[in-house]
This record gives structure tokens, C-alpha cells and sequence, in this order.
């Protein structure tokens, strides 16, 4: 079936645009393609943006979506070349004439991009960027490499044509990252072969998030004459549990009138977690915040005493790791998280954090009451948890999994070519 038209000529545009901009001796070693990437908000994005930039001595490339990710991302680039263009779409199957298109156009552009013999593509997701690169690999692209975060895997398996898409797409590939051993689990099921996963948690910068972070000015501010202060980060989502977290201040009200709650990031649950805040009388304990600048964010881990993210699985959605519990913890502040997916992996439990099981408020009342009146506890968890950080944890240590990753991957091609 001949290619769409539509698709050959915005490819030729951009195979165009590529030969100015790459050319044959300028091809990286590693092109990254994602929708995310900074400034855009999203833990892939901070993912993708702290690992590659630390792979020294190989030249990267990254290509992002010109609308979803538009800018420059703050701070040094190092070695990284940032391209923009059309890569988001919303068809990740490939039984729509328009979902086709797309994925052809990104796929030329990618084999432009690349050079057969030297670069490895590392896609972000296998839907939908990992189908444009298949589709590159099987028109004899450069090979390429796929990220895995957990929900993506559950999320795509609600339909049986992603999953069979995504199935391909991951077994196509040289190599499988995922970010968790849950998720290598998650993906081990859709039968693949065990040397063919690997895993590379997600790290943090422990010299941004760090306990002699002045965090009081927030603090003061969130408090509002209280005298405990638990914080949550992240995306309003029904997994995350923030709606448990609210009941279980409810229930603690009256035993604890000193404990306070703030939970900083937007989202579609938002409208419902305000509600419950006014059922249950807790304006005066529990505040939102919105989304916070990024500069802020360090401080306020150190404005509070305790991170709070009770997660569980809302149906195919699932907490695949969990960065936030990590940035706490770098912080030296102990972390209480739903034992589910990526999270008993983040958090080590009784050591650096409590795990909860993110669906029993009066559970997860107790486990907070108990944080709430022991310091000393909380002192000790936090300090746990940083030295944990930086024995294990660093964004230094995944990107030296990754680049072993890749050096595998591609010094297995060039025997595959051989």
C-alpha cells in the first residue's frame, strides 16, 4: 500500500529541514525522542532531561514537541541539541489513516536524524514515540531503545490493539528500560525476554534537594499556627490519594488540632479534593497551593515535616516509581506512600518512609498521627533516607546504568550487522 501523500510531503519538509541541521558526520550517538521535555512539566521529561545530559563523551540529540514542550529548558545544556517539532498526537494505534501519517512523518524524520551505524534512538515511551521509531528500525533505521514508566504499560493494556502495538513495539527493540521492577514485571507479562528488560531507577539531585534548604518563609506561610506540616507533590490524580489523605485528617482533627496538609500541583481531581475539603470542615487544615515555580520546589520538602502521597491503583492506573518520594528524601524528610507499583522500591520501608496500603483512612490516620508526635522518628527516617539517596539513588547512577544500557545495545548491533 503506497504511503499517504500528506505524510510524504510533510516528511519531505522535514527531511529537508533535518539535512540542514544534521548531517551524516553531525548524527548523535544517542537521539531522544519524547513529547516532554523541559520546561515542560512531567516526570519523564525531568527524567529524560537530568539522565541524558549527563552522559559524557557521547554526543545526544533530543527531539520534543515544538507545542508541548516549547522553549528552552532552564539551566545548562551540556552536550544536548534540543529539536522542536510536530511529534504529540493522540492516535497511538496505527489502524487510522491519520494516526499512520504521523507516525510516518516522525519516523522519516527520525531515520534523517540518525545515522545507521552510530546512533541508537531512546524513546521515551513505546506509544507513541516508539512506534515511529519500529517503524523506522523496520525501513533499516538505526536501532532504538524504550523507556518504560509503569502506567504506560497498564494503561495501554485496557485495549487490545495498544497492546499488541506496544508489544511489538517493545520486542523490536534492543533494549528495554524500565524504571522499576515492578514495571519490569508488568512488562516480563506481556512475555518478553527476561535479558531484555532492564531496569534503572530514577535518580534526584541531591545538591538541589538537600536539608540546608531555607524552607521557613513557606513554612511559615502554610502553617498558619500549626505546628506539623505534611506536603504532597505532584499531579491531582485519583492514585495519588490525596482524597484518603484528607479523610485521614479528618479523623484526625480533633487529636492532632496542630497538624496541618498542603498539597501543591493541579490536575483533574481538583475540583473534587476542594469539595471534600469543605465536607469535612478542613479549610483552616488542609491547603491547596496550585502548581509551584520549580525554583520553589526544594524548598518547600524543607518547609515541611513529612511527605505525603498514600497512592494506590485506580484501576489500570499505577504509581510506576515515583521521583517525588525520592526528592523528600534527599531532603531528609521521611516519606508515608501507598504500597503499590514503583513505590515500596522508593520508599524502604520502616528505614526511610512508611508504606500504607492507600485505600484505609483510618490506616494511614494512625501512621500520620504517629509521625506527627515523634521528631526524634522523623529525624531518623530522614537522615535514612538521604544516605540511601546518595549511596544508591543520584540522576549520577541512572545515567550510568543507562549508558552501560546503550553500550550493550549497541555493541550488539554492530555484531547483529556484522
Amino acid at each position: 500500500m503506497p504511503w499517504p501523500r500528506s505524510a510524504v510531503e510533510t516528511a519531505g519538509r522535514d527531511l529537508s529541514w533535518a539535512a540542514q541541521t544534521f548531517g551524516d558526520s553531525t548524527s548523535p550517538d544517542i537521539l531522544v525522542v519524547n513529547e516532554l521535555f523541559p520546561p515542560a512539566i512531567g516526570g519523564s521529561a525531568v527524567l529524560l532531561y537530568e539522565v541524558y545530559r549527563r552522559l559524557a563523551g557521547r554526543s545526544v540529540a533530543v527531539l520534543t514537541d515544538e507545542h508541548a514542550s516549547p522553549g528552552l529548558p532552564a539551566g545548562p545544556q551540556g552536550s544536548l541539541r534540543v529539536v522542536r517539532r510536530r511529534i504529540a498526537t493522540r492516535r497511538w494505534g496505527v489502524t487510522s489513516l491519520a494516526g499512520d501519517s504521523h507516525h510516518l512523518r516522525v519516523a522519516w524524520l527520525i531515520g534523517r536524524m540518525s545515522s545507521l551505524q552510530r546512533t541508537i534512538v531512546h524513546c521515551g515511551r513505546a506509544l507513541p514515540e516508539g512506534i515511529a521509531a519500529w517503524i523506522s528500525h523496520g525501513l533499516w533505521g538505526p536501532r532504538y531503545i524504550c523507556w518504560s514508566h509503569g502506567e504506560d504499560v497498564a494503561s495501554a493494556m485496557t485495549s487490545r490493539e495498544l497492546t499488541h502495538v506496544m508489544t511489538r513495539v517493545y520486542r523490536s527493540a534492543a533494549a528495554v528500560i524500565a524504571n522499576s521492577h515492578s514495571t519490569r514485571k508488568l512488562l516480563l507479562g506481556l512475555g518478553l525476554p527476561d535479558a531484555h528488560v532492564h531496569v534503572a531507577h530514577p535518580g534526584v539531585d541531591p545538591t538541589r534537594f538537600h536539608p540546608d534548604v531555607d524552607g521557613r518563609d513557606i513554612r511559615a506561610a502554610l502553617l498558619r499556627g500549626g505546628d506539623t506540616l505534611m506536603l504532597s507533590v505532584g499531579r491531582l490524580q485519583r492514585r495519588k490519594g490525596h482524597d484518603l489523605a484528607i479523610a485521614a485528617m479528618a479523623a484526625l482533627k480533633d487529636s492532632h488540632p496542630g497538624l496541618r496538609y498542603a498539597i501543591a500541583g493541579d490536575g483533574d481531581e481538583r475540583a473534587r479534593l476542594e469539595r471534600l475539603i469543605v465536607e469535612h470542615r478542613l479549610a483552616d487544615r488542609v491547603i491547596m497551593t496550585g502548581v509551584i515555580p520549580d525554583h520553589l520546589l526544594p524548598n518547600y520538602y524543607a518547609a515541611c515535616d513529612v511527605f505525603l502521597m498514600p497512592n494506590r491503583q485506580d484501576g489500570e492506573d499505577i504509581e510506576g516509581f515515583g521521583i517525588v518520594f525520592l526528592e523528600a528524601a534527599s531532603s531528609e524528610r521521611p516519606a508515608i506512600g501507598g504500597r503499590s507499583g514503583g513505590v515500596p522500591e522508593a520508599i524502604d520501608d520502616g528505614r526511610t518512609g512508611l508504606l500504607v496500603g492507600g485505600t484505609d483512612a483510618s490506616e494511614l490516620a494512625a501512621v500520620m498521627g504517629d509521625l506527627a508526635t515523634s521528631p526524634a522518628k522523623r529525624l531518623e527516617l530522614g537522615r535514612a533516607g538521604r544516605a540511601r539517596v546518595l549511596r544508591s539513588f543520584t540522576w549520577d547512577h541512572t545515567a550510568a546504568k543507562v549508558a552501560a544500557i546503550h553500550d550493550t545495545a549497541g555493541h550488539s548491533g554492530r555484531e547483529d550487522r556484522d
